[in-house]
C-alpha cells in the first residue's frame, strides 16, 4: 500500500494532482483545500496517502495534513 509520496508537481486538474516522483507521474486524487495548499507546477510537494484498491481500478486520494485524512477515513 502507498502511504506517502513526495516528488514535482507536474499538473493540476480539477479534483486530482500529477505527482511525479522519480520519473513516474501519480494521478492523485485531492480536496480543493488540499491542491491550493500545495504549490504549483514545477514546485516540490508532499501527500499523505489512502489506496483504494477495487477490481476494476486503484485510486490514489492525498492529504496535505494527517487531520483531513482522518476526517476522509471517518466518512
Amino acid at each position: 500500500m502507498i502511504a506517502k509520496l513526495i516528488g514535482i508537481i507536474d499538473s493540476f486538474g480539477d479534483n486530482y494532482v500529477i505527482l511525479n516522483v522519480n520519473g513516474v507521474g501519480y494521478h492523485v486524487f485531492a480536496s480543493a483545500r488540499t491542491l491550493g495548499r500545495i504549490g504549483q507546477a514545477g514546485d516540490g510537494a508532499s501527500l499523505l496517502i489512502d489506496t483504494h484498491v477495487r477490481e476494476d481500478h486503484i485510486h490514489l486520494y492525498g492529504f496535505a495534513d494527517s487531520a483531513e485524512q482522518k476526517w476522509f477515513r471517518l466518512l
